[in-house]
Parts: C-alpha cells; sequence; structure tokens
C-alpha cells in the first residue's frame, strides 16, 4: 500500500504543513509503516530501525496517549522513552490505522521552568491582590472601632441601654475583625515576601521578662497566673533577631490567650539536649528552647494536625481554628528564619505547650 499516497489524499490532513514536522504512519497495533525524513532525525535513528519497530518502542503509553488524542481531538503530551524529551502529538485516523505527527521537541525542564514562572507571576499578583483588599479593610474598620468606642465612652451623647449593649457588640466584632485581617496580613507578607532577620547580640532574658509583664498588664482582669522560668546556666545574649523572637513569642502567647479565660500561662527557657534537637533536623551547637505552656488549653489530635495549615480549615466554620493557624503558620515561617523549629505538644490532663527552638548564636 502507497501509504504516502494516502497522506496525501486524506482531506483530514494538511500534509504540506504537516511534513515539516515528524511523521508516522503505524497499524492499529501500533506497527510502523511509514516515516518521513524528520522522524528519522528526531528518533534519532535510522530509517530501517523505525520501519522494524512498534510505536511503543519510542514514545512511553503510546496506545493510551493515541486513544486520548483521537477522543479530545486535541494534541497530547508524548514523552521519548528513556529520555527527558517530550512533543505535542496529534493523531488522525485512517484507513487501518493512525497517522501520528510530533512536534516541537524540547527538554522538559525548560517547560517546567516556563510553567514554573507563569505560576510564580500569578501567585504574586494574587498576593499582591490580598495585601491591597486587605488593607483596603483595614481604614473603614479602624474608623468603626473609633467611633463606636466614643459612643460607648459616652462622647455622642447618652444612649439607652439597649444602645449600649448594640454599641459594645459592633465595637468587639469589629475589633476581632480588624484582628483578623491584620494576622491575614501577616500571614501572606512571611509567605511571599519574608523579611531577613537582622542578626544582633541582645539580652534575651530581659526581651522575654518585658514581654511577660506587658501581656500581665494587659490582660490582668483575667484570672490568669503568669510565670517565667530560667534554667540554671542560661546565657543571657544571644546573637538573632530580637524583634522577630519577641513577635514569635508574643503571637502564641495571643494564641493560648484567644483559647483560654483562666488557669496558668508559663514561659520556660531551657537548653535543648543534643537528641531533642537532632530529631527536629537541626544542626549546629549552642541552641535555646523556649516553651509557652498552658494548663488550661487542650487540643485534639485533629488540631494538632491542622495547627500550621490555614488552608487544610479554610472551608471549615470554625473561624477561631482558621485565625490560630493563619498565626502559627507565620509565626513558624519566621521561626524558619531564624534557623530554628517550631512544634506543639499536647498532654492530657496537663497541659499545652508551644515549643521554640533557635541557635543562640548565628549557626
Amino acid at each position: 500500500m502507497d501509504f504516502k499516497k494516502i497522506l496525501f489524499k486524506t482531506s483530514e490532513i494538511d500534509v504540506e504543513k504537516a511534513l515539516p514536522d515528524a511523521i508516522i504512519f503505524c497499524n492499529n497495533e501500533g506497527k510502523i509503516q511509514w516515516v518521513n525524513d524528520k522522524s528519522v532525525e528526531v528518533f534519532e535513528t535510522s530509517r530501517m530501525h523505525l520501519l522494524t519497530s512498534n510505536v511503543t518502542d519510542f514514545i512511553e503509553n503510546s496506545q493510551n496517549l493515541i486513544s486520548n488524542a483521537i477522543s479530545s481531538n486535541k494534541s497530547v503530551i508524548t514523552k521519548l522513552v528513556g529520555k527527558e524529551i517530550y512533543f505535542d502529538m496529534t493523531v488522525k485516523e485512517i484507513e487501518a490505522g493512525y497517522v501520528l505527527s510530533f512536534r516541537d521537541c524540547v527538554n522538559f525542564g525548560q517547560k517546567v521552568d516556563l510553567a514554573k514562572k507563569d505560576s510564580n507571576d500569578n501567585s504574586c499578583s494574587m498576593d499582591k491582590f490580598i495585601l491591597k483588599i486587605a488593607n483596603e479593610f483595614k481604614s473603614p474598620l479602624q474608623s468603626i472601632i473609633g467611633f463606636s468606642q466614643a459612643m460607648s465612652d459616652g462622647l455622642g451623647g447618652e444612649m439607652s441601654e439597649q444602645q449600649e449593649k448594640y454599641i459594645k457588640i459592633i465595637n468587639k466584632n469589629s475589633s476581632e475583625l480588624m484582628f483578623f485581617v491584620t494576622k491575614l496580613l501577616e500571614f501572606s507578607q512571611t509567605e511571599t515576601m519574608p523579611q531577613s532577620p537582622e542578626f544582633k547580640t541582645f539580652d534575651v532574658i530581659s526581651s522575654l521578662n518585658s514581654l511577660i509583664r506587658f501581656n500581665e498588664q494587659l490582660y490582668k482582669d483575667r484570672d490568669i497566673k503568669w510565670s517565667i522560668s530560667i534554667e540554671d546556666g542560661i546565657k543571657n545574649t544571644i546573637v538573632s533577631d530580637e524583634n522577630m523572637l519577641k513577635y514569635v513569642v508574643q503571637n502564641v502567647i495571643e494564641v493560648v490567650l484567644k483559647s483560654v479565660e483562666m488557669g496558668e500561662i508559663s514561659l520556660n527557657v531551657s537548653i535543648p539536649d543534643e537528641e531533642l534537637v537532632k530529631s527536629k533536623n537541626l544542626f549546629g551547637e549552642n541552641f535555646i528552647m523556649l516553651s509557652v505552656s498552658s494548663s488550661s488549653l487542650l487540643l485534639s489530635e485533629n488540631d494538632l494536625e491542622q495547627m500550621f495549615n490555614p488552608y487544610k480549615i479554610v472551608d471549615t466554620t470554625n473561624r477561631k481554628n482558621l485565625l490560630r493557624a493563619m498565626i502559627l503558620a507565620c509565626v513558624k515561617n519566621i521561626v524558619q528564619l531564624l534557623n530554628g523549629m517550631l512544634w506543639v505538644e499536647s498532654k492530657i490532663l496537663k497541659n499545652t505547650s508551644f515549643n521554640i527552638i533557635i541557635p543562640q548564636g548565628k549557626n
């Protein structure tokens, strides 16, 4: 049978346009019957070898790909057997066989890089969009919080008991929404535009004591007992980013305070043993461990699994869990910038502990 004649006669294929591509005709079993010169070049073999072979010898998963191309009437991506070389393959059925056309021979890595670039560009645009939208929320929210607080303080004149109740609800909900938007912004920024730590020598014990005093005053109306314990032999000075570390500890404390109204919140400063450090895939010497613990906060296994991943719980109705996951994901990103590790342990009928290990020096 003159397959070249068949090719030129078929109305389904523009042969003159297609011939610059690698063209192969095979029967229904995949046995190659005819090839053009470009096929010999593309598949890097002889014409004789091609004509004594099956398509499956050159193209991975060829039979399924041929079926998919025919059913979808679209090109499919094919891969050479044993090589990271990919093609766009189009397929046409003609007289007890198939005409396969291969185009755009490229290295797969190039395609991946281009796809990644497009993905990164889209991601960057989306992140900028989120940041702008979140910032647009903050201005009107600040006005609502300010005016509702002023009315609650009586600056707008006398109000009835019912009106005072409504104003307090407005102030409380708008304040909570402002906190949520702020944490969303922080999470987005640490995910996409992380800051570089400024490693400097500072007094870590003094910084932690000031944090405890600040929170004691801020939450003095709650029935909470605050404590800080320092293991013997701890050096007061370390080399790290003081502002980042204070941000991390403060946000962990806020996570606890969002979940409890009473009990004890303690901050323990210690030197972790070598086995614990290695188990967290940390390397180097001279680490310091900070543990924020609460006797009133108890977490389930499901809570622990989703603790640092807001994407897993975004579809749930529990906004508090989503907020907690956003805060902790943000905190974890910053701890990693400090070359450290953050994890949570919850012991039944005992306490929940947020543990942070960072180097004492710039490892």
